[in-house]
């Protein structure tokens, strides 16, 4: 198979050269595509690659016939509607290491150049002036900087901000004691670090918990005199509320790389303040940065495309080709629980609890509990169904899905346990794999087996009773119907059965019912896995 790659914006040559050595892969660069037009030619494209000139919205996806991964050749993807992607079981994935220090040291700059006034001081200078009074800065040694989202750019600028001589407070809800004690920065709360800050550098992502993170109420709580440096996304900040403090000097200077609005309108009030610096996006501009991000995105596009690993894939419950190889036989048979499920259930399923055990299947609960989904949702969808859009389609029907632990399973060293509930019922069933990649089904509700989840499967639930066995066998034989095997289990003796049968071809309608209509028999259910 051939896969098509369409890409929208630059990308260094060396990232053209992988393209062209890459094998079953061919490729267009087709520049200034507009809402209007992306739709038009997204259609037999397997692969995106975009930047910051396109956005992906759902009218995008929705023409996009093919399209498997989109590629975003930077770190934010903000430009791309991800739930529409992920609904749609279409891969996104970033590059969120490539221009970390491109943008670290940007940020940097913009805080130089705004504590000095050097673009000011630059731009007199060269129109014949020489003034130095105009110009008066503020050193940074011994000034506190806050810093708003502590990931890879916002702890580069930490270190970098310690070897100034500055105090360092961070906010971020994911920030642990110990990687705070290691950079020595002090972890504060977001209004913390709004009132005790002298500079404040943006690096979180665009949220919307954070959209607008600096408005006017934040804004209020800084200390006057305070700066501002962004190089994140534009929409952390409240552009009319930043324009205001600006101009009343609650805020002495703002250094700003990204917009709202980009580009830049040339009527934005920005533009008329000379206490702002202000740069075109060019955070990620180097050149070693743009060789970095080229090569890694189209790496991480040909690799998706081809199954080999999804590194980077935010939407993906697992992207590490070496655990996925590893978890593969355990997906594997998650998606015959959630199936076998499925095909059981009564009614509709309302709720899907899961529970695992063992060594090998240790923090790898969500991408097990979305494997469950995936068989659970292909049993009753004609759609398709992945492990990106499982947990999407699963809230679309409204059923609640939840990690349990307790449930009453067989001691095994490594077990898949589901438990589901509909309106009037509920069922758990139970997996494990014998010598690593021989699957079995070992228990529904209070019933234990060992059997291969494979092929046609005839589940009767009926009474433990003499003849039970043989009156099936009799029925199933009269109509040639060949048994390749047999499992049963009783919860007592003259109690309830459950018998598992795997059988060589469907059975008819009328055997169903001829089934049925023994006295023994209380239920019956075709399964296929």
């Amino acid at each position: 198979m051939t896969y098509k790659i369409l890409i929208t914006d630059d990308l260094s040559p060396e990232s053209l050269a992988i393209l062209n050595a890459a094998k079953d892969v061919t490729f267009d660069v087709v520049k200034g595509l507009t809402a209007k037009t992306l739709p038009e030619r997204i259609p037999g494209y397997d692969g995106l690659i975009i930047r910051s000139s396109v956005t992906v919205t759902e009218d995008v996806l929705a023409a996009a016939n093919c399209l498997k991964v989109i590629g975003r050749a930077g770190v934010g993807v903000d430009n791309v509607d991800v739930n529409a992607a992920s609904m749609r079981g279409v891969i996104v994935m970033n590059t969120p290491g490539a221009n970390t220090i491109a943008a670290t040291e940007h940020a940097i700059a913009l805080m130089l150049s705004l504590c000095r006034n050097i673009p000011q001081a630059h731009a007199s200078l060269k129109s014949g002036k020489w003034d130095r009074k105009s110009f008066m800065g503020t050193q940074l040694y011994h000034k506190t900087i806050g810093i708003v989202g502590l990931g890879r750019i916002g702890t580069r600028v930490a270190i970098r901000c310690r070897s100034f001589g500055m105090d360092v407070l961070a906010y971020d809800p994911y920030l642990s004691d110990e990687v705070a004690h290691e950079l020595k920065i002090e972890p504060v709360t977001l209004d913390e670090l709004l009132s005790r800050s002298d500079f404040i550098s943006l690096h979180a992502a665009l949220t919307p918990q954070t959209e607008k993170i600096i408005n006017a109420e934040a804004i209020a709580k800084m200390k006057k005199g305070v700066r501002l440096i962004n190089v994140a996304r534009g929409a952390l900040i409240d552009e009319v509320a930043l324009v205001e403090a600006l101009r009343s000097g609650k805020i002495t200077g703002a250094a700003l790389d990204v917009f709202t609005e980009e580009p830049l309108s040339p009527d934005s009030p920005l533009l008329g303040l000379n206490n702002v610096v202000l740069t075109p996006h060019l955070a990620a501009s180097t050149t070693e940065a743009q060789h970095d991000v080229g090569v890694q995105i189209v790496e991480q596009i040909i690799d998706a495309l081809q199954g080999r690993d999804f590194r980077n894939a935010i939407n993906m419950p697992i992207a590490d080709a070496e655990v996925l190889q590893t978890l593969r036989p355990y997906l594997n048979l998650a998606e015959k629980v959630g199936s076998l499920q499925a095909q059981l259930a009564d009614e509709a399923i309302q709720r899907v609890e899961v529970e695992v055990k063992g060594t090998n299947l240790e923090n790898q609960i969500k991408p097990l509990t979305v494997a469950i989904l995936k068989g659970l949702l292909e049993a009753v969808l004609h759609e398709n169904v992945n492990y990106i859009n499982a947990p999407h389609l699963a809230r679309k029907r409204g059923i609640v899905v939840s990690q349990t632990t307790g449930l009453p399973t067989p001691d095994y060293p490594n077990l898949i346990s589901c438990r589901v509930q509909w309106s009037s019922g509920e069922r758990t069933v139970a997996a494990t794999l014998f010598n690593t990649d021989e699957p079995r089904l070992v228990q529904i509700d209070n019933y234990f087996f060992d059997i291969r989840p494979e092929g046609r499967i005839l589940v009767i639930g009926g009474k433990d009773k003499p003849g039970f066995i043989g009156r099936v066998g009799t029925i199933l034989g009269e109509h040639n119907i060949n048994i390749a095997a047999w499992r049963y289990g009783r919860d007592k003796p003259f109690g309830n059965a459950l018998t598992f049968t795997r059988v060589d071809s469907d059975i008819p309608d009328e055997v169903m019912k001829m089934l049925l209509d023994f006295e023994a028999v209380t239920w019956i259910k075709k399964v296929k896995l």
